[in-house]
C-alpha cells in the first residue's frame, strides 16, 4: 500500500521504531564512545555491521540499502571476507530479479522499497558486479548476467525518456527529498551503462550520448544544476561525477574547483546541498528539522576521495573527519557545523555508519 510517495510496508514500521527509540537513547544516554584511530573505527563497524545483510548502522539502520552497499565496497573489501561480499552481490542480484527491479532494501532474505522506490540501486549493483570482476576476475555467472539484463532492459524502459531519466522518477539516495531527474541520479545511471558492456551487458542507450546530453542540459559553467527545471547547485551531483570520473576532463577540473569553494566542504565535509528547494520536500521531511541539510561525513569522504582522483591535496578536511570520529568515537552519519550529531525526537544521527567506514578505508588506502 502507499500513501502519497511512501511506501507502506511493516519494514517502515520497522524502522521508524528503531529510529525513535535509538533518538530518545541518544537525548538520554549518548553515544557509547570507542578508542581507536579512525581506521580502527572504521573497520570495526564494518565487521559489526556484516550480519546476514550488511546493516547500514549499528544503532538503528539495520537494514542493508542498496546504494550503501556500493559505496562501502571499495573500502569494505579491504575489511570484509571477500566471500561474504561476493554472497551479498549475488543474493541482492536474485532477490532482485525474483521482484522485477532492484528494492532500495533488504533484510531477512529479502527487498523492499523504503520509504519509497528509488533509481539508484540498479547502478550500484552494477558497480557492485564490476568491482567484484575488477577485485578478483570473477564474472557474473550465466543466470546473473542474464537476471541483470532483464534488469537493466527494464530500467530503460521505465527510467528514461528524451536520453536523460525521466523527470517523474524523483527517488534517489536523498530518501527525504524527492528530485525530479536529479543530476545525482543521471551520473548513476550514466556510470551504470558505461559499465554494462565489461560485465556482457548490452544497454540500449548509449553512455556517452548520454554524458553529452547530461552535461549540455545541467552544466552551468562551473557547477551542475541539481535537478530537472532546476538552478540549485547540485553538491552531490559534484561529489559523484568526480568520485566515478565522470564529465569531459575540463569539466570535472571546474567542478572540482567550485566544490573547493563552495564552502560545503569547511569546515567539516560535507553538506550535502547548497540549498533545497520547498517543491520538492515532502510532509514528513519538515517534521525533521534539518537532517537534509547536515553535513554528511560519508558525502565528504566520497567527495575527497574525487578530489583526491583529480590531484586535489586533501589533508587538511581529511584531518577535520578524523579528528570528528576520534572525538565522537563513532564513524557518524550527519553532525551540525559544529560537529554535535544530528538529533531530533524521532530521527536522529546514526553511528556505524557502513558508508562513511567504507569511504574512509577507500581513502586511507590511496
Amino acid at each position: 500500500m502507499n500513501i502519497g510517495p511512501y511506501a507502506i510496508t511493516a519494514r517502515m514500521f520497522e524502522s521508524l521504531a528503531l529510529n525513535a527509540v535509538d533518538s530518545w537513547r541518544l537525548a538520554l544516554l549518548g553515544w557509547p564512545k570507542q578508542e581507536g584511530e579512525p581506521a580502527d573505527l572504521a573497520r570495526a563497524a564494518l565487521r559489526a555491521n556484516a550480519r546476514e545483510e550488511l546493516w547500514a548502522g549499528s544503532g538503528h539502520f539495520h537494514f542493508m540499502w542498496t546504494a550503501d552497499f556500493g559505496k562501502s565496497l571499495r573500502g569494505a573489501w579491504t575489511a570484509l571476507p571477500e566471500d561474504y561480499l561476493s554472497g551479498l552481490i549475488g543474493f541482492m542480484t536474485d532477490e532482485s530479479a525474483r521482484l522485477g527491479h532492484v528494492p532500495s532494501c533488504f533484510r531477512g532474505g529479502r527487498g523492499f522499497d523504503m520509504p519509497w522506490p528509488r533509481a539508484d540501486g540498479l547502478p550500484w549493483l552494477v558497480f557492485a558486479h564490476a568491482l567484484r570482476r575488477e577485485k578478483t576476475g570473477r564474472e557474473p555467472d550465466a543466470p546473473r548476467r542474464r537476471a541483470l539484463q532483464s534488469l537493466l532492459d527494464s530500467y530503460e524502459e521505465s527510467h528514461f525518456e528524451d536520453g536523460l531519466i525521466a523527470p517523474r522518477v524523483k527517488g534517489d539516495w536523498v530518501d527525504t527529498v524527492r528530485r525530479p531527474s536529479s543530476t545525482y541520479n543521471n551520473l548513476c545511471a550514466l556510470m551504470m551503462l558505461r559499465l554494462a558492456p565489461d560485465l556482457g551487458l548490452r544497454p540500449r542507450h548509449d553512455a556517452h550520448r548520454m554524458e553529452a546530453a547530461l552535461f549540455e542540459r545541467r552544466w552551468r559553467g562551473s557547477h551542475l544544476a541539481d535537478a530537472h527545471q532546476s538552478e540549485a547547485a547540485s553538491a552531490d551531483g559534484a561529489v559523484l561525477a568526480l568520485y566515478l570520473g565522470l564529465g569531459p576532463a575540463d569539466a570535472r577540473k571546474r567542478l572540482a574547483d567550485w566544490l573547493e569553494g563552495s564552502g560545503l566542504l569547511d569546515p567539516i565535509p560535507m553538506r550535502c546541498a547548497v540549498a533545497r528547494e520547498a517543491a520538492h520536500i515532502p510532509f514528513l521531511t519538515r517534521l525533521t528539522g534539518g537532517y537534509h541539510l547536515s553535513r554528511w561525513p560519508h558525502l565528504g569522504l566520497m567527495a575527497l576521495n574525487g578530489l583526491k582522483r583529480h590531484g586535489r591535496d586533501v589533508s587538511a578536511r581529511r584531518a577535520a573527519v578524523e579528528n570528528l570520529f576520534r572525538r565522537l568515537g563513532q564513524i557518524v552519519e550527519a553532525v551540525n557545523d559544529e560537529g554535535a550529531p544530528y538529533k531530533s525526537p524521532f530521527l536522529s544521527c546514526e553511528r556505524g555508519l557502513s558508508m562513511a567506514a567504507g569511504q574512509y578505508l577507500e581513502l586511507a588506502a590511496f
